[in-house]
């Protein structure tokens, strides 16, 4: 930086004195003649520029100096000698690396140079420019104005950015408080005013959002930040205040306000609970906890409440941890995968079956959850009474769509995408479900398509789809959405995977049969069983009584008094041999004794049934309570049969008959000392011992054998102690 300034040139060449004061002074000093050869030096001049004036005394001025290394000294140098004037500039010296001061003064006797250093001056100075550059900058990236003045005084100070956010140029015009305010929109003036004067009153800074108009006639939002101080030298109060022109920021809040709205619209108009969790994360980066952010109606009525926005999930929901959902979640957000699940939910006072989609967007998750207790327990109750299944948790496979009546646009959810393996990027239409239908299903998707675009009702289909050469059967369900006045704006619908479903309902069909066959077999060895005994016992017991009949009638007289009634006799016991014989196939078809006297006394009933040849030991627990009726007969029949399949083919000499009957189980167990058998050969093949692995089925129970070759073997059937 180059200043000149004029003065009157001051002769100092020969005077004493002069030399004495400038020995003295902490200014460095040369004097040159007119021919500008070096006359004098004073001590300054010969430290600051470490000089020997004995060396260099008489020799030229350009000799001492370098013009290419101090231009701009060269430059005052030679202005002062021209224009015969003093003059002054600053300039760096690379010699010895500090900023100086030259002073030039000329006269008819030569010229007087005087070297201050300014180094620290200079540096600070820099600083200082280079801070305001920096605060200009940084002023007009942020679109940020200040001003500050004294209302008293009517001064205001304003800079150059807030001129530009007002619509003028930089310093373009004077303005004051009145004219500041004097932009502000209509609609908000009168507050800032009032704002402005209140907090003035009692120097208290304050900050708020205004609109103003601009000389360009722009409407902006600004952000207006003001503080107050008393300067105790005036006695007046300064204001201080920032203007920053949030505009974009105000329009991009209001857009991404409207974007929100939007979404809960859509989230409200599913047909299912949605909700969207924002991750909470600890200084680690570890998620601690979800906030809830939107919920759609469906999923607060689902929820019993409408407060959850903007709560925690695991502290309103702490059962999500025990039941595995949370593990799911953080599987999801670390994955990326969206996941799918049926689960059973008995905490936090819930006791539903569910059905939800947990799927990624950005550091949050959608999650979509359909309540399936319906459908569930159906299912269960249906299979209570055939068999207990092991229950496994599949994903469900639910998506949801629009149908837009207007704009017949069609829109799918992710979980659309997912049943038909599609990628997102692919903009579906209806005519979609003809594409994938299979053959026996095309009527059914064109009348799906049909019932979409009429728009008039509701409507309820199965349909089977071929995806990736798999068969999926879908059940659509979809409801009209209608304005205030009725008119059907939109069709919307939900497609479930019921594939799942339809298998378990086929093997139901087939193990129905199964038991049918099951029973038929049996009662056909039950027949058989009976005529058996009816041709062996009864009948041949009946063919003696009728031959020995026919013999007292063709020798009755011949044969004296005693030797008729010995025939007679003979004769009354062969009908006694036969209604016993009755008596036992009777109990066999119909326990009457079970009706009569109970339970207790119909087992013991049977055990001396067989007690002949066999030593039979009875041991009964809790049978003198009631037990249901149906369950009764089927204790009698279940022991019926163990004791016929132990006289029949053990060969055994001793029977232990066991039954402990609790209030959840009953345990019935026959051990005998039988010769036993190798029950892979035996299990499926005997028939009553697959009847009473079926009886035991039917009641929800289980038959477990054991046996040894030699040594005998126990039978054990438990059966659950419910009513029927």
């Amino acid at each position: 930086m180059i200043s000149i300034s004029q003065e009157k040139p001051q002769d100092v060449s020969g005077n004493s004195s002069a030399v004495n004061i400038l020995n003295l002074m902490d200014v460095a000093c040369l004097q040159f003649d007119e021919n500008r050869n070096l006359l004098y030096g004073n001590r300054k001049a010969a430290s600051l520029f470490q000089l020997d004036f004995s060396e260099i005394l008489g020799m030229n001025l350009w000799e001492i100096f370098d013009k290419e290394v101090c231009q701009d000294a060269a430059f005052a140098i030679h202005k002062a000698t021209i224009e015969e004037t003093a003059s002054t500039t600053e300039y760096f010296c690379n010699v010895i690396e500090i900023w100086i001061s030259l002073r030039v003064i000329p006269d008819e006797n030569g010229i007087l140079l005087t070297f201050t250093e300014i180094t620290a001056i200079t540096v600070a100075k820099l600083k200082l420019l280079e801070e305001q550059r920096r605060l200009k900058l940084a002023q007009e990236l942020g679109n940020i104005g200040y001003f500050e003045g004294s209302i008293e005084a009517d001064a205001l100070y304003l800079s150059d950015e807030l001129y530009r956010i007002y619509g003028y140029s930089p310093q373009e015009k004077i303005l004051d408080f009145e004219l500041l305010f004097s932009y502000f929109h209509p609609e908000d003036q009168a507050q800032a005013i009032h704002t402005f004067e209140q907090q003035f009153s009692a120097r208290c800074p304050f900050e708020d959002n205004y609109r103003i108009i601009t000389a360009k006639q722009e409407i902006k939002v600004i952000h207006m930040k003001v503080e107050f101080l008393l300067d105790i030298t005036t006695g007046l109060t300064r204001v201080y205040g920032v203007i920053q022109d949030v505009s974009l920021h105000h329009r991009m809040t209001m857009e991404l306000k409207e974007s929100k709205e939007l979404i809960e619209s859509v989230f409200n108009a599913s047909l299912i609970g949605v909700s969207l969790l924002r991750a909470v994360r600890n200084f680690k980066g570890e998620i601690i906890d979800f906030r809830i952010e939107m919920m759609s109606r469906e999923m607060e009525k689902e929820a019993k409440r409408d407060d959850l926005v903007g709560k925690l999930y695991l502290e309103e929901f702490p059962g999500v941890k025990n039941s595995g959902l949370l593990d799911l979640m953080l599987k999801v957000m670390e994955s990326s995968e969206p996941e799918q699940i049926e689960y059973y939910y008995n905490y936090d006072g819930f006791n539903e079956w569910f059905s939800s989609m947990f799927v990624k967007m950005e550091d949050a998750l959608v999650v979509t959850t359909e309540n399936i207790s319906t459908r569930k327990f159906a299912e269960q109750e249906q299979l209570k009474n055939l068999m207990i299944l092991q229950q496994s948790e599949e994903l469900a496979n639910i998506g949801s769509w629009e149908y837009d009546l207007a704009t017949e646009a069609f829109r799918w959810s992710d979980g659309m995408y997912h049943l038909f393996n599609l990628p997102k990027v692919l903009m579906p239409v209806p005519e979609i479900y003809l594409q994938y239908a299979t053959a026996n299903y095309i009527s059914v998707a064109e009348k799906i398509i049909e019932l979409m675009k009429a728009g008039e009702q509701g409507f309820e289909e199965t349909i089977e789809i071929i995806v990736n050469q798999v068969p999926k059967t879908l059940k659509i369900k979809a409801s009209i959405h209608r304005n205030e006045n009725g008119k059907p704006l939109k069709v919307l619908g939900v497609d479930i995977d019921m594939t799942l479903q339809v298998e378990l309902s086929r093997k139901n069909e087939l193990l129905q049969k199964e038991i049918f066959r099951t029973i038929l077999d049996t009662q056909q060895e039950e027949r058989k069983r009976i005529a058996e005994n009816l041709h062996n016992g009864l009948g041949q017991l009946l063919y003696g009584v009728k031959l020995s009949l026919s013999k007292n009638m063709i020798n009755h007289a011949s044969l004296i008094a005693v030797e008729h009634l010995k025939e007679l006799k003979q004769t009354d016991d062969l009908l006694a041999d036969a209604i016993k014989e009755s008596r036992r196939l009777s109990h066999q078809l119909l326990p009457a004794v079970l009706e009569d006297f109970g339970l207790k006394v119909a087992l013991d009933d049977i055990c001396n049934q067989f007690q002949i040849g066999i030593h039979i030991r009875s041991i009964y627990t809790g049978l003198e309570n009631k037990l249901d009726k149906f369950l009764e007969t089927a204790i009698y029949r279940v022991v019926q049969e163990l004791m016929m399949n132990v006289v029949k083919h053990a060969e055994a000499s001793k029977i232990t008959l066991k039954i402990n009957a609790n209030e959840e189980v009953i345990h019935i167990q026959v051990l005998d000392n039988g010769k036993g058998f190798v029950q892979e050969e035996v299990l499926h093949k005997g028939i009553g011992l697959k009847a009473i692995r079926n009886k035991a089925n039917l009641l929800n129970g289980c038959l477990a054998i054991s046996s040894v070759l030699g040594k005998g073997t126990a039978v054990s059937v438990l059966i659950p102690n419910v009513p029927f």
